[in-house]
């Protein structure tokens, strides 16, 4: 039987961290998750009590690491994650700093493991199915510092004889996330508006449900495999425009979609998937929910809290 680990994870408090506890919980895990004392905590009702807090607002709170000794680190906060600051270079450099700190006491205290989530903005502007092999040409500051943040990695635990594991996310979706971004703000719409504009909707984007990906970063807790850049994607690729006209159909079909109303902007990515062979190779195949009923399952959660305002 596998000895069960102590992790230690950053920005649990956010849409993907709080679905990784929750996956990570449920394989009896002990967890320490930092937050800060303005932290919004409302994703992490179910497990709030579950596990052991690092209020990360300390300036000594990376001592607590050295005093916990985990055995894996996952890094999964950034400051700067909305679309609003990801062309933001005094907000993306501060991760710089954080995730040196991180993997300096990873490194110090000889950790089994450390995680890291990177982006498909680490590649740059692309329209295809990505391997991992592929040129990077980040052209935003959010695709700059993440690009940086795993070259970061990659150096301080080769030298110190750390396994590591740099994640470049591809589109996910599921309950938790923040209203800012596609899926969310469709949802809220169709709820309280009467139309809404679109572009053409062409582009096709891999969604993976974000309990699958939890899933997967469990299954990376646990493998033997090889460090490195892995790409986690669906291997699904679906048009915007079904997308958003099953949402519609499932909440209102009368709603107004307005496909072509807005044009696409300059660079637009017409096709966003990474290839996940190297993952599913070396760590483990990617759990793949139905798209169908999973988003009929992420509409009913945000319908439900949109019905209580």
């Amino acid at each position: 039987m596998q000895q069960l680990k102590k992790i230690f994870i950053t920005g649990a408090t956010g849409f993907l961290g709080s679905h990784i506890v929750d996956a990570l919980l449920l394989e009896g895990y002990t967890i320490y998750a930092t937050r800060r004392a303005a932290s919004d905590l409302s994703r992490c009702d179910l497990f709030f009590d579950k596990i052991r807090w690092v209020d990360i607002d300390k300036e000594t709170w990376a001592d607590s690491i050295g005093e916990i000794v985990p055995d894996v680190i996952i890094h999964s906060m950034w400051i700067g994650v909305d679309a609003g600051n990801r062309s933001d270079w005094s907000q993306q450099i501060k991760n710089i700093e954080l995730t040196e700190k991180l993997l300096e006491v990873a490194a110090k205290v000889k950790i089994g493991k450390f995680i890291g989530l990177g982006s498909q903005a680490e590649y740059g502007n692309f329209s295809c199915k990505i391997k991992e092999d592929a040129l990077t040409m980040p052209d935003s500051a959010y695709g700059v510092v993440k690009k940086m943040c795993s070259d970061m990695t990659r150096i301080i635990c080769e030298e110190n004889n750390v396994k590591w594991f740099w994640l470049r996310l591809f589109p996910l979706f599921g309950e938790k996330e923040s209203e800012k971004w596609l899926i969310p703000s469709v949802i809220k719409s169709i709820m309280t508006k009467d139309s809404m504009d679109f572009t053409l909707g062409e582009q096709k984007y891999a969604y993976l449900y974000v309990k699958d990906f939890a899933q997967a970063i469990v299954d990376v807790v646990k493998t033997d495999g090889s460090s490195g850049v892995y790409n986690l994607s669906s291997s699904n690729p679906m048009p915007l425009r079904e997308v958003i006209t099953k949402i519609r159909d499932l909440i209102n079909p009368s709603f107004q979609l307005n496909f072509g109303k807005l044009p696409y902007r300059q660079g637009q990515s017409m096709h966003i998937e990474g290839d996940v062979s190297n993952f599913e190779n070396s760590i483990s195949k990617i759990p793949s929910s139905d798209f169908d009923e999973k988003l009929r399952q992420t509409i009913d959660y945000y319908k439900a809290i949109y019905d209580e305002k």
